[in-house]
């Protein structure tokens, strides 16, 4: 069984060397933001294209969304994947709620014309229906789902954006209920392709366990304990495969998070080459500062994404209670700048 010692040295997604690099830069005691060397975050700006995912920056974004867009527009960031979007009933249309649940949201309206001002471009959004507690996606629940996805569209055409992801991941514990998450995403796809938006869905870890049929829990793909000696039967299915496959191309897209897939014990390259018609977003992401560990060969993935005929994608920056997000959004936009492999 391979561990994921094994996993990261045979994966094509590696730097060469990326494992001792890290090594001697944390011995060097290496400068600047997290890891990221003060020469490089000096290095010439080279002319790109770069997104974030809001989500980046929580209360750094949600506590002064205008001076947080203008500084991200300073950074070198044009586009941004929107979050912490939420809709009021009572109000009748959507807002951004301030970090911790303030009583000065920030509305729909509002925020875009913020985005506008700082010369950021709104071109994706991560949206995920409410439902109870270990509701499933399945008939009893369809109509609410697709009501939730008919509620925001309106906003979501004033914001002027290109795509609309699913982030989440819904109660799963066999095939039969990967397949039923596959059949209404479908229909969701199909609603929001009529109002001009195309529907993607965001991976994190778990979507790599793989599924049996007949109520059976998922299992990592790694584990078999549920093949029997002499089994001859297919190899089950990852939830991931099953959302692919079980969708139509004009209805569903996909955006693969680099980092989750990786902690799904996964290699993003096969994926993107695998599904080049299907995974059209990425999200760039590292440990922390994107290129601070020296371990994700992003020149691979960029590479290989671009040469699928895609264009979008967005850093994502995890630890969002951290302080310094801004500043972590900066260092990654620098690096990815100076790097002659980004668009």
């Amino acid at each position: 069984m391979a561990n994921r010692r094994e996993f990261l040295k045979s994966a094509s997604f590696m730097t060469l060397g990326a494992l001792a690099a890290s090594k001697m830069s944390a011995a060097n005691g290496m400068n600047g933001v997290d890891g990221i060397s003060a020469a490089t975050a000096q290095a010439p700006m080279a002319g790109t294209n770069l997104g974030f995912q809001a989500y980046s920056l929580g209360g750094e974004l949600l506590n002064n969304p205008a001076d947080a867009l203008k500084k991200m527009k300073g950074y070198g960031y044009d586009q941004v994947e929107l979050a912490f979007y939420g809709f009021d009933d009572k109000a009748g249309h959507g807002q951004f709620t301030s970090w911790g649940g303030g009583s000065n949201p920030t509305s729909a309206a509002d925020f875009k014309k913020m985005a506008d001002d700082a010369g950021i471009k709104i071109v994706s959004s991560h949206m995920t229906p409410t439902l109870d507690r270990g509701a499933k996606y399945d008939k009893s629940t369809e109509t609410k789902i697709l009501d939730f996805w008919k509620k925001i569209i309106p906003d979501h055409k004033m914001f002027g954006v290109e795509y609309i992801v699913q982030p989440s991941l819904p109660t799963i514990n066999n095939l039969e209920d990967a397949q039923n998450v596959a059949d209404i995403f479908n229909k969701v796809g199909a609603l929001l392709k009529e109002n001009g938006i195309k529907f993607g869905y965001h991976n994190h870890s778990n979507e790599f366990n793989k599924v049996v049929p007949g109520g059976e829990a998922v299992t990592p793909y790694y584990q078999r304990a549920f093949r029997r000696p002499g089994d001859t039967s297919p190899e089950p299915k990852t939830i991931e495969e099953v959302f692919i496959e079980g969708t139509e191309k004009q209805n569903v897209l996909f955006e693969l998070d680099c980092y989750w897939t990786v902690m799904g014990q996964q290699d993003p390259l096969v994926w993107i080459n695998k599904y080049k018609d299907r995974i059209q977003l990425l999200h760039i992401k590292d440990f922390i500062v994107i290129g601070a560990s020296g371990a994700m060969n992003f020149e691979n993935i960029f590479h290989d994404f671009y040469a699928n005929g895609h264009r979008n994608w967005f850093v994502e920056i995890e630890d969002i209670n951290s302080g310094k997000q801004l500043e972590r959004a900066e260092a990654s936009a620098k690096w990815l700048k100076s790097k002659g492999f980004v668009k």
